[in-house]
């Protein structure tokens, strides 16, 4: 069961502006619920793919800082399958890796709500 996108597929998803911001806003949301908010840049501006990777890393950093249990319960929000944030644990790229991960996963929200 397909549980996200490729990164090739979302680059073929964010050809449209729309699913962009729909993106974002969605990154957001799921932060928002953990009292973390982003700048209105990443809400109002339609980023690329890598812009939104550099502006979602400090995020998930501050995230772990704070408390291991918000970030697992980030993690459950966004629905990431706990395998793949396993798989990342030791890896020394983890936060480049993990936000990747959430985009993808994000994007695959948004793009589910466009298709059904």
């Amino acid at each position: 069961m397909e549980y996200t996108l490729s990164k090739s597929q979302v680059l073929i998803e964010f050809e449209s502006s729309e699913f962009i911001l729909k993106t974002q806003q969605q990154i957001a949301k799921n932060l928002a619920l953990l009292s973390i908010s982003v700048d209105t840049v990443f809400l109002e501006n339609i980023l690329t793919y890598d812009s939104i990777l550099l502006s979602l890393e400090p995020q998930l950093a501050e995230l772990m800082k704070a408390s291991e249990q918000q970030f697992l319960h980030y993690l459950y929000l966004v629905d990431l399958p706990e395998i793949e944030f396993l798989n990342l644990l030791n890896d020394p790229e983890f936060l480049p890796k993990i936000s990747e991960l959430i985009l993808k996963r994000e994007a695959y929200k948004v793009y589910l709500r466009a298709k059904y």
